[in-house]
């Protein structure tokens, strides 16, 4: 069973609402009954604390733009958003796929544009270093696989509120 869950202001913030035209941040779910499970929760979760706060900030931020329903290429200069890698071709939808990386200090969320407005947030890690290792890449694609097998088979996605 494939879980997701969307990652909202209501996450980070007391009080705040969501755009109803936004991006929906979502991220993969590993027990279907805690939201807190989420992938991108877990990875923050091992970071050291200064990282930690570094992706928080960089999260909190994502999502403020997200509110505005545009791709972050459109918001942030190309130095902040721009394609992680090359694109892979993908066998479930026969074609290539991009994941996109955020920048935010030594924080960066990899993430996917998936089908209405929803972005797949694949992979959150602190690199320090100016290449990408092959192992980080590998466990954005293979989110990206995942995802689209799930969203295209019969059991297809299960959302954890």
């Amino acid at each position: 069973m494939y879980c997701l869950t969307e990652i909202d202001l209501t996450d980070f913030l007391d009080g705040a609402s969501s755009a109803p035209n936004r991006l929906r941040l979502v991220s993969r779910c590993h027990d279907p009954m805690q939201k807190t499970s989420a992938e991108v929760f877990l990875a923050v979760k091992a970071m050291e604390k200064s990282d930690q706060r570094q992706a928080i900030a960089g999260l909190k931020y994502m999502l403020k733009l997200a509110q505005l329903g545009k791709p972050f290429g459109q918001l942030l200069d190309k130095k902040a958003v721009h394609e992680a890698f090359a694109p892979f071709y993908c066998d479930v939808t026969k074609r290539n796929e991009t994941i996109w990386r955020y920048r935010h200090g030594d924080v960066r969320i990899l993430f996917y544009y998936a089908a209405d407005k929803v972005v797949l947030l694949t992979h959150t890690l602190v690199k320090r270093t100016d290449k990408l290792a092959t192992r980080e890449k590998n466990v954005a694609t293979q989110a990206v696989i995942e995802f689209l097998e799930a969203s295209r088979s019969g059991s297809g996605l299960r959302w954890i509120e």
